[in-house]
């Protein structure tokens, strides 16, 4: 005759089994994590930045100035200034959305990204789109703007200098929109500045990175 096993005391499970349950409740608990964390992958993914990067600057997406349009007056404001600009030849240089972007940082100062400069400057910023076109694409090729008109209080909470000519909405940031060098775009600018000289009244500037300055308010290059 064989021994049998003594009974268990009763409601205490075999050893085995109770390891067994501890395993399924540990892969239980990871396959929930990992779900939980593809579901939150997927969903921060559908939210849409107001922003996307160029050149590792911030630039206000098209879906962003589409919501400022919508504010007050905004739209006939833009088809006012868009008429103006086709009347004046320079139409085609950029789009109006451009003109109106105030900086890459206007999320860290608090400002809206874009803004309506008055009617009595409109006029200062054509001999710049001139320049731009006919003088400095040809040279450095496609460019992106991250910033024209610039209010007050914006330029004042971004640090820009108290006669900035992006106040007077004659001044243009910009970065090429091509892979070129930091050290090719800085000579690009430096000959075009002395090519075209004081009669130009170009100002420009490089800053950090590929990013640069032009305005038409005054011969100086930084």
């Amino acid at each position: 005759m064989f021994a049998s096993s003594p009974p268990s005391p009763r409601g205490q499970r075999p050893p085995g089994q109770r390891i067994n349950r501890v395993v399924v409740a540990v892969i239980a608990a990871v396959l929930l994590l990992l779900v939980t964390g593809l579901w939150l992958y997927l969903y921060l993914g559908t939210l849409e930045k107001p922003y996307y990067e160029l050149q590792g600057y911030r630039v206000a997406t098209q879906r962003s100035f589409d919501q400022f349009l919508r504010n007050r007056d905004h739209r006939a404001q833009y088809r006012e200034m868009e008429q103006f600009l086709r009347l004046n030849g320079v139409a085609d240089v950029t789009e109006v959305s451009n003109l109106l972007r105030q900086g890459s940082d206007w999320l860290e100062v608090g400002e809206p990204a874009f803004a309506f400069p008055p009617r009595e400057l409109w006029r200062n910023i054509i001999p710049t789109l001139v320049l731009m076109r006919d003088e400095l694409v040809p040279v450095v090729g496609p460019v992106g703007v991250l910033s024209a008109y610039r209010t007050d209080s914006y330029n004042r909470k971004a640090g820009g200098a108290p006669a900035s000519k992006h106040r007077n909405f004659c001044g243009l940031d910009l970065v090429p929109r091509s892979n070129i060098s930091r050290a090719e775009l800085a000579d690009e600018l430096r000959s075009l500045h002395a090519r075209l000289g004081p009669g130009s009244d170009l100002g420009i500037g490089l800053y950090r990175g590929v990013r640069f300055h032009i305005d038409t308010c005054g011969y100086r290059r930084w």
